[in-house]
């Protein structure tokens, strides 16, 4: 990751390569404007930031699966986008990095019906963690290719063993950005710039019957039946710590952490986000943390929209998802957490996410299959997968303990949603 001024710049990259997903191919160059001759050498000393091109990238590839779809336009109002950078030291480009949006995701609303227990519905519809269950998808797909006979998948594949010969990690100079078009929510909300020194509450918040508050205000009664999500903001501090990859994953990945975040919000604030994400938690080997994880920094930077800030009101139910290898957006109706059937024509005929827990279940056990992993695969239901990433549940329990030390309240937990077996 190529690094420019105190402003951590990264480098522009060589032209993004298509990927095998998309019916039209992507033109060389695509995220540089057309220039003359004598415009070219000015372009040399003018690379693009690191920000324009993760916002170059999200529009891009959300124009071409949108398509003609006008009716879904407002949801990029709050579009997140998972983009991985690859350092290609051989590239006879002057950019020796290429950008790939891996995933993406919609939306502004959480289900705000009853708890249900087969895993079935999706329930925190926000962008960003819509992005990120769209993320663990790709990084499914990685491992089966990384499981596959073929040479030329598994050269591809964005894993390499690592030292321990048990887990995968991502291979050497791989990165994994973060492009956010609304500032997370959670306890950055009650913070002001004029009182950032003062040192204001930062208790973790949910989300619970579209009211989002903090955890110590929340009825115990209400977090036992009823749907609550937790805030970005708090997502993104626990992020620091475990990594993106969740529990099951864990499995067969060390943790995948994310580099950067480019947030597009104008009302965004800075040095409050990175004291939110980067400065609650200070946890290290001497606090307990198991090898390999530990807590990691997170870059931001000021970026560009893709998107109008306004959402349409016919938008507000609606979350759309993608990953690398998907053939179409997916459109899930908040109301109801789950997906329309056929995303062109939406009747009301609703089907399980290919993002729901239960699809992610079936995914771990496929990949456990390949991987030979007969103790995994006798594992019977999602909560003992779960509990069974050892190292995981390690490094949680000392994230869960440092929230307590520093009086951030617990972090709430779902006691019987992981009870599915398929």
């Amino acid at each position: 990751m190529a690094l420019r001024s105190s402003k951590c710049v990264v480098s522009a990259a060589a032209p993004f390569p298509p990927s095998a997903s998309f019916k039209k191919l992507l033109l060389d160059g695509w995220d540089r404007p057309t220039q003359g001759a004598g415009e070219k050498q000015e372009e040399k000393k003018k690379p693009l930031l690191h920000q324009e091109r993760c916002a170059a990238i999200t529009s891009d590839i959300c124009e071409m699966l949108l398509g003609g779809e006008l009716a879904y336009r407002g949801c990029l109002s709050s579009v997140a986008a998972f983009i991985l950078e690859r350092e290609v030291a051989s590239s006879q480009s002057p950019y020796k990095e290429t950008y790939e949006l891996v995933s993406l995701g919609t939306g502004d609303v959480c289900y705000e019906g009853w708890m249900e227990f087969d895993g079935r519905k999706l329930h925190d519809l926000h962008g960003l963690v819509v992005a990120r269950r769209a993320l663990m998808r790709y990084l499914y797909k990685q491992l089966l290719m990384c499981c596959s006979q073929d040479p030329t998948a598994v050269e591809k594949c964005i894993f390499c063993w690592a030292e321990d010969g048990g887990h995968l990690r991502l291979k050497p100079n791989y990165y994994l950005h973060l492009y956010l078009s609304q500032t997370p929510s959670g306890a950055m909300e009650n913070f002001q710039t004029t009182v950032l020194h003062s040192n204001p509450s930062v208790d973790l918040h949910v989300s619970v019957k579209g009211v989002l508050k903090p955890v110590s205000y929340c009825c115990p009664s209400a977090l036992s039946t009823h749907v609550y999500c937790v805030s970005g903001s708090d997502k993104l501090t626990r992020w620091t710590v475990l990594g993106v990859q969740g529990a099951l994953l864990s499995h067969f990945l060390h943790p995948v952490y994310i580099t950067s975040i480019v947030l597009a919000d104008p009302y965004q604030n800075h040095p409050v986000l990175h004291r939110i994400i980067n400065e609650r938690l200070q946890l290290g080997p001497e606090d307990g943390l198991p090898k390999p994880y530990c807590c990691k920094k997170i870059y931001l930077f000021e970026g560009p929209r893709v998107a109008s800030l306004d959402t349409p009101p016919e938008c507000h139910s609606m979350s759309l998802n993608w990953c690398g290898g998907d053939e179409m957006l997916e459109l899930v109706k908040g109301a109801v957490g789950k997906a329309e059937r056929d995303i062109v024509n939406p009747g009301g005929q609703f089907r399980p996410s290919r993002l729901c827990k239960a699809a992610m279940l079936k995914s771990f056990r496929k990949v456990a299959q390949e991987m030979k992993r007969e103790d995994l695969m006798l594992l019977p239901t999602y909560h003992d997968a779960k509990v069974q990433a050892t190292a995981y549940q390690s490094a949680k329990l000392q994230l869960y303990g440092q929230l307590s030390v520093q009086e951030l309240s617990k972090w709430p937990q779902k006691q019987l949603v992981d009870g599915f077996c398929r």
